[in-house]
C-alpha cells in the first residue's frame, strides 16, 4: 500500500509566471486506486459558479490532468498531479511506512 498526494497547481493572480501549488488530497492505497481518486477530482476540482463547460486531459500516462474550466465570469486552467510518497525522514530507514506519519 502506498501513500498519496494529489496536487493542484495554478496560477495566480492572471500571472504567467506565478503560480501556487495546493495539496488537493491524500490517498492510501495502490496505484490504481490513486489514479481513481484523481480522475474523480478532475472531475469536480474547483467548481465555478455558473460552470458552462468542463475540459479534462490526461497528460503523460495518466498521472496528471489539465482541467480547463470556462465559468460565466471567469475561466480556469488547473494541473492536477498525482504524487507517491518515496521516502520519509520520520521512518528508521527513512522507507515509508504501512500508515503515513501525521504531518
Amino acid at each position: 500500500m502506498g501513500h498519496w498526494l494529489i496536487m493542484a497547481r495554478y496560477g495566480m493572480n492572471g500571472s504567467v509566471d506565478c503560480y501556487k501549488t495546493e495539496i488537493v488530497r491524500e490517498v492510501t492505497g495502490d496505484r490504481e486506486e490513486a489514479e481513481e481518486a484523481l480522475r474523480q477530482v478532475a472531475l469536480a476540482f474547483r467548481e465555478p459558479m455558473r460552470e458552462k463547460r468542463r475540459q479534462v486531459f490526461r497528460m503523460g500516462g495518466g498521472d496528471s490532468y489539465l482541467v480547463r474550466v470556462k465559468g460565466m465570469v471567469s475561466d480556469t486552467e488547473t494541473i492536477l498531479s498525482l504524487a507517491e510518497l518515496v521516502y520519509d525522514s520520520a521512518e528508521p530507514d527513512g522507507t515509508p511506512g504501512e500508515r503515513p506519519s501525521a504531518w
